[in-house]
């Protein structure tokens, strides 16, 4: 239906083609970039309350910045979104939402786009993937690195906080000191091997004991 729709009113007229040309006024080391996937990737996007299925995205995670780039000839330009109109996006099967009003409400802990990685009854979990970029001068010529970086917000009882360390996740669930030292315990391997699938397992099962005991 919404395909049907968005070639009724034309491509062109869509609000999704509302915004600034794309441009990559950093010149990345070789191997580098700035976003989430260097390449464009077919995906849904909910825009100002629409959803465009099947789009070029591209998420540029050093401005935080969702690029949309008109299916067909090679000559459309990709466009930079306007950040405050994009409610979700999917890119890879990964969702993506723009945490807007708890971007007001807690403006030290949330600031725009999140991967929604697990939702749960009691307890979500959220990932920040960001880039820094860092000046390199080559044979008298200024290059950027861009250093991957990625950090992690739980939202419990409507509240977010920024978690990293089993302290922190004692800090917030003092009730479940013992479990979660045992899960820690249990899975530290896969900790320092894939630390958001970790993050990911262990909001699970601490929403299963909030779920327990509410029962």
């Amino acid at each position: 239906m919404y395909d049907y729709f968005d070639e009724a009113i034309g491509k062109d007229n869509l609000n999704i083609n509302n915004g600034i040309v794309h441009s990559e006024p950093f010149r990345p080391l070789a191997g580098k970039n700035r976003y989430y996937i260097e390449e464009f990737n077919l995906g849904d996007i909910s825009y100002e309350g629409q959803i465009y299925s099947s789009v070029n995205l591209k998420y540029d995670i050093l401005q935080d910045q969702v690029i949309y780039k008109q299916n067909g000839s090679s000559e459309n330009l990709p466009i930079n979104l306007i950040t405050e109109k994009v409610d979700y996006f999917f890119i890879k099967n990964k969702k993506f939402v723009n945490l807007k009003e708890e971007s007001i409400k807690f403006p030290s802990t949330i600031k725009g786009i999140y991967e929604e990685t697990y939702i749960g009854d009691n307890v979500s979990l959220y990932i920040k993937h960001s880039k820094e970029k860092v000046k390199s001068l080559q044979a008298d010529i200024i290059y950027y690195n861009f250093i991957y970086k990625i950090s992690y917000i739980l939202k419990y009882n409507n509240y977010f906080y920024k978690v990293e360390t089993e302290k922190d996740f004692k800090k917030i669930f003092p009730n479940y000191k013992k479990e979660i030292n045992s899960i820690y315990s249990t899975d530290r391997k896969l900790e320092r091997s894939n630390k958001p699938q970790f993050m990911e397992n262990l909001t699970k099962q601490i929403n299963g004991l909030l779920k327990k005991s509410s029962n």
